[in-house]
C-alpha cells in the first residue's frame, strides 16, 4: 500500500508575510517623514506683529515734549522707546495708566524748545530697545517749529498750570486729512439696511451723557454714562432715519438720531431703550469705536450734485494731493461701509431723512463707485 503524504507550500506563506512587512515599513517611513516636516514647520516661531500708530508732536511752557496718539494701535509702555533726537527718552502717558492710545499724550521733559527735533518711535515687544538692539521703528517725525505757549490770564477758564501742546496749524491740517473721505450728496441717499447701522463705544472719561425722547423708556434722563460702560446705538429699521454726529480726539461733542435703540451695558445689567430719539450726546472720552453705518445712493438713482474727495496724504512721508474722485452732477451707484472717525478722531456726519442729503468726513473700511472700489 503506497501512502501519499500532502506537502505545505512555504514558499507562498512566506511571500505574504514579506507583503505586510513592506507595507509597514512604508507607512513607518512616511510617517517618520511627516513628523519631521511638522517639527521642522512648527519650531519655527510666529512672526512678530508689528502694530502702526500716528502722533502729533507740540510743547508746553516747560520743555516738555508731548506725541499726542491721533490714531492707530494702542501701545503698552515698555513694549516701546522714544528716540528724540537719536537718544532714548524716558515718557509718561498723559493721566496715568500704561497704554498710550487714541486721544492721549505721551510727555517727554527736558526737550529744549524753539528748535527742530526728530523723534520715533521704537517699537520691541520684549521691552524697549533701540535700532541695533532688535527695536523696529514703526513711526518717526519731525517736531518743527515748536515755541512755548504764551500765558492765557483767564483763570476762569483755564488754569496756569493746564496749557495744551501747542500744534503748528499744517501740522494739524496734514493729520486731520490724513486718510480720510468726504462726501457729500445733495438727494437720494440712504443708510443702507444691508446690515443694521450700529454705532459702539466704550467711554473712558466721566461726566458723559444722553439726553432722549421716549415714552416708554424708563431709564433717568438724561442718562449718565460712567467709566467701562459700553454704549450701543442701533437702527433697525429703514424708515425715518437720521444720524449727526460731530466729534474730533476721542471726544463726540454731538450725536442724534432718530428711531434708534440704545443699550448700555455696565457691570451691573444693561440700560435698554427702543425706538428713541437721542435728542443731545456728550462723550467726554471714548475708545474701541466700532461701526456698521453704511452710507448708500438710493435704489432709485437720479443725477443730484455729489462730491467724492479721498485724502492719502502721506507717502512715503511725502505729503500728496487730495484725489477729487467726484465733483458735479452724478448718477452713480456709491456705497461708504462702516464710516468711523478719521486720523485724530475727526468724525461728521449729517444725514438728513427729509430732504436725503448727506455730508461725511471721516474714515471708512471700503467706498465703491458703480462696484468698483476707489478707497482705499
Amino acid at each position: 500500500m503506497q501512502h501519499h503524504f500532502r506537502r505545505q507550500n512555504n514558499d507562498l506563506t512566506d511571500s505574504g508575510v514579506s507583503e505586510v512587512i513592506g507595507a509597514i515599513l512604508l507607512i513607518s517611513v512616511v510617517i517618520a517623514a511627516v513628523a519631521i516636516v511638522g517639527v521642522a514647520l512648527f519650531s519655527q516661531s510666529t512672526p512678530q506683529e508689528i502694530p502702526n500708530v500716528n502722533f502729533m508732536t507740540g510743547t508746553d511752557n516747560g520743555n516738555n515734549l508731548y506725541l499726542y496718539h491721533n490714531g492707530g494701535d494702542s501701545l503698552t509702555t515698555g513694549t516701546f522707546s522714544v528716540l528724540v533726537d537719536g537718544v532714548v527718552h524716558n515718557y509718561t502717558v498723559s493721566g496715568g495708566g500704561n497704554t498710550w492710545s487714541l486721544g492721549k499724550n505721551l510727555v517727554i521733559s527736558g526737550i529744549t524748545s524753539g528748535q527742530q527735533h526728530s523723534v520715533a518711535i521704537i517699537y520691541n515687544a520684549t521691552g524697549g530697545g533701540a535700532p541695533g538692539s532688535g527695536g523696529i521703528i514703526i513711526q518717526s517725525g519731525t517736531a518743527s517749529n515748536i515755541t512755548s505757549a504764551s500765558p492765557v490770564n483767564n483763570l476762569d477758564v483755564i488754569t496756569a498750570s493746564a496749557y495744551p501742546p501747542v500744534i503748528s496749524v499744517p501740522q494739524l491740517v496734514q493729520n486731520v486729512s490724513s486718510r480720510s473721505v468726504v462726501f457729500y450728496r445733495e438727494n437720494n441717499t440712504a443708510l443702507s439696511q444691508t446690515i443694521t447701522p450700529y454705532l459702539q463705544f466704550t467711554i473712558t472719561q466721566p461726566n458723559s451723557t444722553i439726553a432722549w425722547s421716549s415714552a416708554t423708556c424708563l431709564a433717568s434722563n438724561p442718562l449718565k454714562l460712567n467709566v467701562s460702560d459700553v454704549v450701543t446705538i442701533t437702527q433697525p429699521n429703514s424708515y425715518n432715519q437720521s444720524f449727526r454726529i460731530a466729534g474730533i480726539g476721542n471726544q463726540l461733542w454731538e450725536l442724534t438720531a432718530a428711531n434708534v435703540n440704545l443699550n448700555v451695558a455696565d457691570p451691573y445689567g444693561n440700560t435698554v431703550c427702543n425706538n428713541i430719539l437721542i435728542n443731545n450726546t456728550i462723550i467726554t472720552g471714548y475708545s474701541n469705536f466700532q461701526s456698521t453705518v453704511t452710507l448708500t445712493t438710493a435704489t432709485s438713482l437720479g443725477s443730484y450734485y455729489t462730491g467724492l474727495t479721498k485724502y492719502n496724504y502721506l507717502v512715503n512721508t511725502t505729503p500728496q494731493l487730495t484725489s477729487q474722485l467726484i465733483n458735479g452732477l452724478n448718477n452713480s451707484q456709491i456705497y461708504i461701509y462702516n464710516v468711523s472717525p478719521g486720523s485724530v478722531g475727526f468724525f461728521v456726519l449729517q444725514y438728513d431723512n427729509t430732504t436725503k442729503s448727506t455730508f461725511f468726513a471721516g474714515n471708512t473700511t471700503q467706498v465703491t463707485v458703480n462696484g468698483n472700489q476707489v478707497y482705499p
